[in-house]
C-alpha cells in the first residue's frame, strides 16, 4: 500500500541553504478542506487566470475603484469612467502621471465626490455630473501622497513630513492651512496612510501611529493611547486591510524588513525567515505594491516586488491558511517568472477587476480562466524533503492526487500533462523531465503516476511537479508514495 503524503500540499519556503528546504509553490494556492468528517484535508489549487475585458491605448493601470454602481480606472495618464456591463471605457480626462499608483477616496452621498491623489496633485470628480475637475489648489508644502476618508472628512497625507490634512466637511475640494494634525510622539516622517474602520493608520518610516477622530472643534484627530509600534514601513504602496487588520511591508530601526500584520495596534510578522532573507537580497523594495482581494472564501494579500530576483517577484499570503506562495507570468524566452501582471484592482458584481502593469489591458480575474490573456500559465510545486534520516530507499511510484479527466475538448489542454522532475541531491541539479496524463475529458480514472524512479537518500530526495496545459488545476490530498527500503544508512 502507498503511502500518503500531504505536506505536498503546501506553500513556500525556499531557505538560503536548499539543503535545509527548497519547496516552491507557484501559481498554486494552499487550502485546507472546513469538513471536519473529510479525512482529505489538503489541496492546491491554480490561481486565477486574465479573462480579458477591454483595453484602452495608453500603458500601465495606476489604480481602480468601484462603489454602488461607479467604476473608475486611471490607466497611464488618463482616467476612464468604466462600463462593465458593455466592457467599454470613456475618458474623463487627466491625472498627473508619475508612473506610481494613484489612491481614491469617495465621500459617497454626503458630497457626491470622488477624490484622486495622483502624480502629486488632487483631482475631484463631480458623482452627479460625472465631470473630473482641475488640480484642487492645495495648502500643501509638499506633494500629497494618498487621500482617504473618515467621518466625512478628506484625508491628505503631505509627502516628506509629519503632516496630515483634513478637508471641510463633506468637500474635497475645499482644504485650509490650519486643518491639519502632525504627529509629536515619534519623529520620523510619514510614509503611508491606511483608514480602518474608525481609526487612521499613520504609517512612518521607523514606527506606526494611530489616530482617531475625538470631536474636538478645531482639530478633531489625535494620537490613540498607547498605539506606537515600533514598525515602519518601506513601500507606501505596500500597505493594505482585510477589513480587520493592516498589512503591510515594514521596516524597524535595525533595518530588517519583512511583511506584517497589525490588529489594535499590535504588529506582529507574518513573513518566514526565508521570505525575509529574500527581501534583504533586492536592490529596491520601496517599489513594492500590493493587491488585496477575496474570492471564494479566502483573502489573498499579493505583494509585487519590481526589483526583486531577475524579472520581478509577487509573493502572496492567505491569512485564513497562514502560508505563502507566489504568482509570476512565465517569460519563455528568458526561462524565468516575472512579477504577477496585475496592477490596480476592485471588487465588482461583474467580478474582480485588475489592470495591467505593463498595458492598457482590464482583466477578470478568473478562476475558470487557465491563461493569463492567452499566454501560458506555468504552475509548479516543489515538494519538502521526504525525511530528515540519511536513509535509502527506492522510489516505487509516486501518484499524484489530482482532479482527472479535465482535458478541453479541443487544442492544447484536450490531452493535458503532468510534467516531473527529481533532484537526489538536494535540489542542486535535476533529472530531465518526465510527464504522465491529467486524463482527456472524461477520463476519471486517469492516474497521474510515475514509476520507478531509483534509489534515492531521503534527506536528499526533492521532487517537483509542473503543469502548463490551460485546464483546471486541483492538487490532492497529496502525493502517495511507494517505497522500499535500500541499504539503510551511510
Amino acid at each position: 500500500m502507498a503511502q500518503a503524503w500531504s505536506q505536498f500540499c503546501s506553500g513556500t519556503y525556499q531557505h538560503r541553504s536548499p539543503t535545509l528546504d527548497a519547496e516552491l509553490c507557484q501559481n498554486l494556492f494552499p487550502i485546507t478542506i472546513e469538513s471536519q468528517s473529510n479525512s482529505k484535508s489538503k489541496a492546491l489549487l491554480g490561481s486565477p487566470g486574465l479573462k480579458a475585458l477591454f483595453s484602452v491605448p495608453t500603458d500601465s493601470c495606476r489604480g481602480l475603484f468601484y462603489e454602488d454602481g461607479k467604476a473608475v480606472a486611471v490607466i497611464g495618464g488618463t482616467a476612464y469612467d468604466l462600463d462593465l456591463v458593455a466592457n467599454t471605457a470613456t475618458s474623463l480626462g487627466s491625472i498627473a502621471d508619475d508612473g506610481l499608483p494613484v489612491s481614491f477616496a469617495s465621500n459617497g452621498r454626503g458630497g457626491e465626490q470622488l477624490a484622486i491623489c495622483g502624480g502629486g496633485e488632487l483631482k475631484v470628480l463631480d458623482l452627479v455630473t460625472n465631470t473630473l475637475g482641475s488640480a484642487v489648489t492645495l495648502p500643501l508644502t509638499n506633494a500629497p501622497v494618498c487621500v482617504d476618508f473618515i467621518d466625512g472628512f478628506g484625508l491628505l497625507l503631505e509627502a516628506d513630513t509629519v503632516k496630515v490634512y483634513f478637508s471641510a466637511l463633506e468637500d474635497f475640494e475645499s482644504w485650509d492651512a490650519l486643518d491639519f494634525f502632525a504627529r509629536n510622539q515619534t519623529s520620523d516622517n510619514f510614509i503611508a496612510m491606511k483608514v480602518l474602520r474608525d481609526r487612521i493608520w499613520l504609517l512612518g518610516s521607523q514606527s506606526t501611529e494611530v489616530y482617531f477622530d475625538s470631536g474636538a472643534a478645531d482639530v478633531p484627530f489625535i494620537p490613540y493611547p498607547g498605539a506606537i509600534m515600533h514598525e515602519g514601513c518601506i513601500a507606501p504602496w505596500s500597505v493594505c486591510t482585510d477589513g480587520n487588520s493592516l498589512f503591510w511591508l515594514a521596516e524597524n530601526a535595525q533595518g530588517r524588513a519583512r511583511f506584517v500584520k497589525a490588529t489594535d495596534a499590535q504588529a506582529q510578522p507574518i513573513s518566514t525567515e526565508a521570505i525575509d532573507f529574500a527581501l534583504a537580497s533586492y536592490t529596491r523594495l520601496d517599489n513594492t505594491e500590493v493587491l488585496s482581494y477575496w474570492q471564494e472564501g479566502l483573502n489573498h494579500l499579493c505583494w509585487s516586488c519590481p526589483s526583486g530576483g531577475n524579472c520581478g517577484i509577487t509573493w502572496c499570503y492567505c491569512p485564513q491558511t497562514e502560508l505563502w506562495h507566489q504568482r509570476g507570468f512565465w517569460q519563455q524566452a528568458d526561462a524565468c517568472f516575472d512579477r504577477w501582471r496585475p496592477r490596480g484592482m476592485c471588487s465588482t458584481p461583474q467580478g474582480i477587476i485588475v489592470g495591467d502593469h505593463e498595458t492598457g489591458n482590464v482583466y477578470e480575474l478568473d478562476l475558470d480562466t487557465w491563461t493569463d490573456n492567452g499566454a501560458m500559465i506555468r504552475r509548479v510545486r516543489r515538494a519538502p524533503y521526504l525525511a530528515s534520516d540519511n536513509q535509502w530507499a527506492f522510489i516505487d511510484a509516486i501518484e499524484l492526487g489530482a482532479q482527472v479527466g479535465v482535458g478541453l475538448s479541443s487544442g492544447q489542454g484536450s490531452s493535458p500533462t503532468v510534467m516531473a522532475r527529481v533532484s537526489r541531491d538536494a535540489a542542486m541539479t535535476w533529472s530531465p523531465t518526465i510527464t504522465t496524463s491529467l486524463g482527456a475529458i472524461g477520463a476519471y480514472g486517469t492516474r497521474a503516476i510515475w514509476r520507478r524512479l531509483g534509489r534515492v537518500r531521503l534527506d536528499r530526495f526533492c521532487f517537483e511537479v509542473s503543469i502548463t496545459d490551460p485546464v483546471r488545476v486541483c492538487f490532492g490530498p497529496g502525493l502517495w508514495l511507494r517505497i522500499t527500503q535500500g541499504s539503510g544508512g551511510l
